[in-house]
């Protein structure tokens, strides 16, 4: 063949980098804390309800797992419930997050590939 018509293979000879996301997936159980289940009514976050609950739940079922707190009903959640949710889990739990269990996967490869 002619130099000119040859084929080059530009990915071969460039710089990318290709990673096996099944190398860097982290075994381990993803839980979902919902504050959902703790709202009056299914509407209204009561903070002595909340704190109660932070009181009497079992953490330590929580254990070496990896945790996202989120909150899928349609309710004005103050900062705190979920820092004081947070703070609880923290104890017990491998990692835990502010959002959903995808964005609990996306955190953990982002810590894997880092």
């Amino acid at each position: 063949m002619e130099p000119q018509n040859q084929i080059i293979n530009r990915v071969a000879t460039s710089s990318l980098v290709t990673f096996d996301l099944e190398k860097y997936y982290e075994s381990g159980e993803r839980v979902l804390i919902d504050l959902k289940d703790q709202l009056f009514q299914g509407m209204i976050l009561r903070e002595k309800d909340l704190r109660d609950f932070v009181k009497e739940h079992n953490w330590q079922q929580y254990e070496n797992k990896s945790v996202a707190i989120t909150c899928s009903a349609d309710a004005i959640i103050p900062t705190w419930a979920f820092m004081l949710v947070a703070i609880a889990a923290n104890s017990y739990a491998k990692r835990v997050i502010l959002g959903t269990l995808s964005q609990l996967e996306e955190k953990i490869f982002e810590e894997k590939l880092s």
